[in-house]
């Protein structure tokens, strides 16, 4: 599956295929800008395309991973996976390109005490299927993104229409 863009009516999903074959062992299924997600069902609310300043934004996915994918993520310490949000500054209305980090963000999927419950259901179904997100309370006005990476810093790769490129998301901020 290529990385794509699904819009109808204002909403607009990234859907990211499999990542490159040396880097096979975690897939973003779906990836959503969104306002908010609901903790009882893991589901993200609106989709956002853009996002206004100074109210909540998150960035929910939803991973996949086998049961050998999993297990070589714990052994290699490549678990827990971090969302690294970065903020371009602006000057003026134009960006001065320079990206600032911001947070990096432990993720729920991969942290120790959930392994056990990632490894039951890769198991019983062949992978897991984990939805996770993270956010920003009261972002400014700006171009923010998201990379997704390794408890190592290494990137996460996701394959789009060429090469395997690290697994970034943006959004403006207005």
């Amino acid at each position: 599956m290529r990385a794509r863009a699904v819009g109808m009516a204002g909403l607009c999903l990234w859907l990211a295929g499999p990542a490159a074959a040396q880097d096979e062992l975690v897939e973003i299924a779906e990836v959503r800008w969104t306002r908010a997600v609901d903790p009882l069902t893991r589901q993200p609310g609106a989709a956002l395309v853009t996002a206004p300043a100074r109210t909540p934004l998150t960035l929910w996915m939803r991973l996949r991973a086998g049961e050998a994918g999993l297990a070589r993520l714990a052994a290699d310490g490549r678990l827990p996976l971090r969302h690294r949000w970065f903020r371009e500054s602006f000057a003026g209305v134009s960006a001065e390109g320079v990206s600032e980090m911001t947070d990096s963000i432990v993720l729920e999927a991969g942290k120790r005490e959930l392994l056990g419950r990632l490894r039951r259901e890769a198991e019983a179904r062949g992978s897991f299927d984990w939805r996770t997100w993270s956010g920003k309370a009261r972002p400014g006005p700006g171009r923010w993104s998201v990379a997704v990476v390794y408890a190592d810093n290494t990137p996460v790769l996701c394959r789009g229409d060429g090469a395997p490129q690290p697994c970034r998301y943006a959004i403006t901020v207005k």
